[in-house]
């Protein structure tokens, strides 16, 4: 496993990004790991730009946000436009498909979440379904900690169908 990660989840309020970036936090503090994370979302809860920044290493952190990210998720147009011409060739960028017109073509996968979240029959677990597709693509951290971190932060009564929407992601590409 890398030592060293930096992750930006980003896109609209109310899908999930800042406690998708917490749960990542927290597997990775699971893991062992030190972790930073940062986030900004707009003044409207819903529709307005938002973003995690996890920072993630084996040696102590002297800054919290994300320098050179290995990985960005973009849910947005917005999120992809902010990422696309700014990261280095090496930065996966995972973007919703039906969303995001791509345009950089490198290191880029397109991910139809609203095909998926259809599939799964719930539209609020986006953040656990993209969290199974990050993992999926990157060993960010171990699948077991993902699951208690994810057990930890969200609600008995939906539990069962974030770890459905997370096996899916894992599962599905």
């Amino acid at each position: 496993m890398k030592k060293n990660w930096q992750v930006v989840l980003a896109g609209e309020g109310g899908q999930g990004l800042i406690l998708a970036g917490r749960i990542l936090s927290e597997a990775a503090i699971i893991d062992g790991h030190n972790v930073s994370l940062t986030s900004t979302y707009g003044i409207a809860a819903r529709g307005g730009y938002s973003e995690a920044q996890v920072v993630i290493s084996e040696q102590e952190l002297y800054y919290p946000k994300c320098l050179f990210p290995d990985l960005v998720l973009a849910l947005t147009q917005q999120a992809y436009d902010r990422y696309a011409d700014s990261v280095s060739n090496d930065c996966l960028i995972i973007y919703d498909s039906k969303d995001v017109t791509n345009g950089r073509g490198k290191n880029e996968i397109g991910f139809d979440f609203k095909e998926a979240l259809l599939t799964l029959g719930n539209l609020k677990v986006i953040n656990s379904l993209f969290l199974g597709v990050i993992l999926q693509k990157l060993n960010i951290v171990s699948r077991e900690s993902m699951v208690k971190a994810l057990e930890k932060n969200l609600p008995p009564k939906i539990q069962d169908i974030n770890l459905k929407a997370f096996n899916y992601g894992l599962e599905n590409q």
